[in-house]
């Protein structure tokens, strides 16, 4: 009679993967559960202060802090309107032609738009229009060649309207002009 080399072959192989040649899985043993512990007792710590700030939501005085945040940014309520202070070039026709704010002084987009802001509040639209004027003033070709004059402008923006296409502002101030002197060489 020839021995039944498949059947040893599947007991061999069962007994290499933790299965008994029944085909039931071993027991776990109580030390591989105790060697997972620390990892679930972590993953429920980081999951708990991940969702601790959710708390803040419902104070009466709310506080964000770094690390953990309850992102009050995207969860606050906000004015319908946004008031925003900006750069626009004159051409001589009086047509509008936005300036970037890197005219305005070094640093990002947000951080420059804060420092425009700043100024304005202090009074102080008149020199920062003067500066940039003086920038622009340098620039030979482009698009704000035909500049002739600069203003920082605070605009009023109606958010849901902006969003949905309408990006003309609801009401505009101008806080100060200046004329774009270039040498003519």
């Amino acid at each position: 009679m020839r021995p039944n080399v498949n059947q040893n072959s599947t007991q061999q192989a069962c007994e290499t993967a933790g299965e008994q040649p029944s085909g039931q899985p071993e027991p776990r043993s109580a030390s591989r559960r105790l060697q997972k512990a620390p990892a679930v007792v972590f993953s429920l710590l980081v999951l708990g202060a991940v969702l601790s700030p959710v708390v803040e939501n419902w104070r009466a005085k709310p506080r964000d802090g770094f690390p953990l945040s309850y992102y009050p940014m995207f969860s606050k309520k906000r004015a319908p309107t946004l008031r925003v202070s900006y750069l626009v070039g004159y051409d001589e026709r009086g047509r509008e032609q936005p300036i970037h704010c890197r005219y305005a002084g070094a640093g990002g987009l947000n951080q420059v738009r804060k420092q425009i802001r700043a100024r304005v509040r202090q009074g102080k639209a008149t020199t920062l229009c003067r500066q940039v004027a003086a920038r622009v003033a340098r620039k030979r070709g482009g698009r704000l060649a035909d500049v002739k004059s600069v203003a920082v402008v605070t605009g009023v923006y109606d958010l849901e309207g902006y969003f949905r296409g309408n990006t003309e502002p609801v009401s505009v101030r101008i806080e100060a002009k200046c004329p774009v002197r270039r040498d003519a060489t």
